[in-house]
């Protein structure tokens, strides 16, 4: 049981690292315990593409929760970068928040998806806390009992905790015990910063966002987005902004008839950008065919990825 009053002994502060199997809601979880939205989140696969930062500042602890990639076979150079991410992180990890679908769970039980993300985190020395996520969705609540009794067969995990990230459910519990486990240590960032994530990817990201919510089919994996550059001005600010895509086709389908589209995923991250940046903003997008960018390393380099 982790007690209230953690921070006998000293300033506590370590980097927490957020692993599952791709959607189960990690970049969601992280959001909720962070206060605040530095990671953009999709019903989509392969959302989290690389690892973003998410800092918590309590009484006597500093919080930096590290958003992975969802884990999964690598099947191009993409996948493989985003694999090898998230191996980076847990080697530099004083925490681990092992993330699952509690809801997917129901009926077919433990994948093998869920079975090799806790063989990975099994692997290391670090302090593992096992989160059902999704548990609002169960139909009845003593179907989550069978399920924490799998998951915590899996391996030897400090914590179990049945949780929802959309809904807050056992969020300040859950962050309680994190904060117990983060070692004594200096503080990492400033007491106002949220993320460490530089401001031209987030801007790249919260137009990806409302690009995976207004693309259907393969298109949301094939595209990328680069900011070109930031002007800003008196009372207004211009974001030049790149979507990248792989074939002429994903082009067409981007821009949408009469270009309704990119207009629709251009008004729809304009207000997380003026959230951001604090003024009223333009937002300039462009389409362009970059063929194979998910197996250019240069490329991926070039986008943070």
């Amino acid at each position: 049981m982790i007690p209230d009053d953690f921070t006998e002994g000293g300033f506590r502060s370590g980097f927490i690292a957020v692993v599952g199997r791709p959607n189960v809601g990690k970049s969601t979880l992280m959001n909720r315990l962070v206060g605040d939205k530095v990671s953009i989140t999709s019903p989509r696969a392969q959302t989290t593409r690389s690892p973003v930062r998410g800092v918590r500042n309590g009484d006597g602890y500093q919080a930096v929760f590290v958003d992975t990639p969802g884990s999964q076979k690598p099947r191009d150079t993409l996948r493989g970068r985003m694999q090898e991410q998230v191996v980076e992180s847990l080697s530099e990890a004083d925490v681990i928040l092992l993330v699952l679908d509690a809801a997917d769970l129901i009926g077919s039980g433990v994948g093998s998806g869920d079975r090799y993300v806790a063989r990975l985190v099994s692997a290391t020395d670090t302090p593992v806390i096992a989160c059902l996520n999704k548990a609002d969705l169960l139909e009845k609540q003593e179907d989550a009992l069978p399920l924490v009794d799998e998951v915590m067969g899996l391996g030897e995990w400090r914590e179990t905790f049945l949780v929802s990230a959309s809904r807050g459910l056992n969020a300040e519990p859950l962050m309680r015990a994190v904060a117990g486990m983060l070692p004594e240590g200096p503080r990492y960032f400033p007491d106002d910063l949220k993320t460490d994530y530089p401001e031209s990817l987030i801007l790249a990201e919260y137009v990806r966002e409302k690009a995976l919510s207004a693309l259907r089919e393969e298109v949301p994996h094939a595209i990328a987005v680069e900011i070109e550059e930031v002007e800003r001005g008196e009372g207004r600010t211009v974001v030049y902004a790149i979507i990248h895509v792989e074939r002429t086709s994903q082009r067409m389908i981007v821009l949408g008839k009469n270009g309704r589209t990119i207009k629709q995923i251009g008004s729809e991250a304009r207000r997380d950008v003026e959230r951001l940046l604090g003024t009223s903003i333009y937002l300039d997008l462009k389409v362009k065919v970059s063929p194979g960018w998910r197996s250019d390393r240069g490329f991926l380099e070039r986008l943070g990825l």
